[in-house]
C-alpha cells in the first residue's frame, strides 16, 4: 500500500512539473539570449516556475501584482513566437508583441517575449521593465528569471544575474534548461571579464 501511495505521489509531481512546461517555456542554449522558445528549442518561451529577482524590482513569492496569472501560449502568441523562433524578426515580433500586452496583460507569457524581443534589439530599459511585468503577473516564471539574468550580464551587472540564478537553482527541482542557459552565460561571462 506505501508503495502505491509513494508512485501515486511522484506520477502526480512529474505530471504537474510536465504541464507547468507546456506553456512554450524552455530553452536551449546560448549565453546571450538564445533564440526564443518553448518546447520547439529555443530559449525565449515562457513557463510558469521562476521567481522575482530580488533587487530586479519583481514582488513577493505571494504573487503579487495586479493581474491574474499566466495564461500559456494562445495560438496569437505561438505565431508571434514562430515569428521570433524562425525568422529571428524581432522588430515585427516586438510590434505585435506590444499590442498583444495590451489586449491581454495578465500573460507572463507575452511579457516574457516582448522582453525578449526588445533585449535583442538593444532596448535594455524596455526589456527590464517587461521582465518586471512579468515577474508581477508570476513572479516564479523561470523563462523571465533566466533571460532576465541575461539582460543583468549583458549591463554588467553580475551580481543580479548570481541573485537570479540561486532563485532558479531554488526553484528548479527537474531538468531546468533555464537553469543550465543562465548558468552557461555567467560562466562565459566570467570568462570574457577574468571572474
Amino acid at each position: 500500500m506505501k508503495n502505491i501511495i509513494f508512485i501515486t505521489l511522484i506520477s502526480i509531481s512529474l505530471a504537474f512539473s510536465a504541464s507547468a512546461k507546456n506553456d512554450g517555456g524552455g530553452s536551449s542554449g546560448g549565453s546571450s539570449g538564445g533564440s526564443s522558445g518553448g518546447s520547439s528549442g529555443g530559449s525565449s518561451g515562457g513557463s510558469s516556475g521562476g521567481s522575482s529577482g530580488g533587487s530586479s524590482g519583481g514582488s513577493s513569492d505571494s504573487g503579487g501584482g495586479s493581474y491574474s496569472g499566466s495564461t500559456g501560449y494562445d495560438k496569437e502568441l505561438k505565431r508571434i513566437l514562430f515569428e521570433i523562433e524562425k525568422n529571428e524578426n524581432y522588430q515585427g515580433a516586438l510590434k505585435d508583441l506590444e499590442i498583444y500586452v495590451y489586449e491581454n496583460p495578465q500573460n507572463a507569457n507575452g511579457w516574457n517575449l516582448i522582453g525578449f524581443a526588445s533585449r535583442k534589439l538593444g532596448k535594455f530599459d524596455d526589456a527590464e521593465l517587461y521582465y518586471n511585468t512579468g515577474l508581477e503577473i508570476e513572479p516564479r516564471h523561470d523563462d523571465i528569471l533566466a533571460y532576465q539574468g541575461e539582460l543583468y550580464l549583458q549591463t554588467d551587472r553580475y551580481e543580479m544575474a548570481l541573485e537570479n540564478l540561486a532563485i532558479l537553482t531554488d526553484i528548479c527541482i527537474f531538468n531546468c534548461s533555464e537553469k543550465i542557459e543562465l548558468a552557461e552565460a555567467i560562466k562565459k561571462y566570467e570568462l570574457e571579464n577574468n571572474l
